[in-house]
């Protein structure tokens, strides 16, 4: 026969593991829901990300058609003014790539 000790201690062990039993099914739920929300926050984070990515390429491509436009009124105000410099310029470019893709 067990002694009233040995079943006292079985019962205790018993209750232990079934309470450890429920923390550890209370974490997974605690888990599963912490990965739904860090996926949610990475979801939103990531929307707002390409959102930004986006509006930041959009400006930047109305910046280079401003500055493009800028440099190109200049140039032929430039060319206009100085005919003679542009052709000078022009002849010595020419020259010069002709004399780097000769080698």
């Amino acid at each position: 026969m067990k002694s009233a000790d040995s079943t006292a201690k079985d019962n205790s062990a018993a209750s232990d593991l079934e309470s450890v039993t429920h923390q550890l099914a209370a974490l997974r739920d605690d888990m599963a829901k912490l990965a739904e929300t860090v996926t949610g926050i990475a979801a939103r984070r990531g929307r707002n990300m390409g959102s930004d990515i986006a509006q930041g390429l959009s400006q930047a491509e109305h910046y280079v058609e401003r500055k493009g436009r800028a440099a190109e009124a200049q140039l032929e105000s430039a060319v206009s003014t100085h005919p003679m410099m542009a052709i000078g310029l022009a002849a010595v470019a020419g020259i010069l790539v002709g004399v780097l893709t000769r080698r």
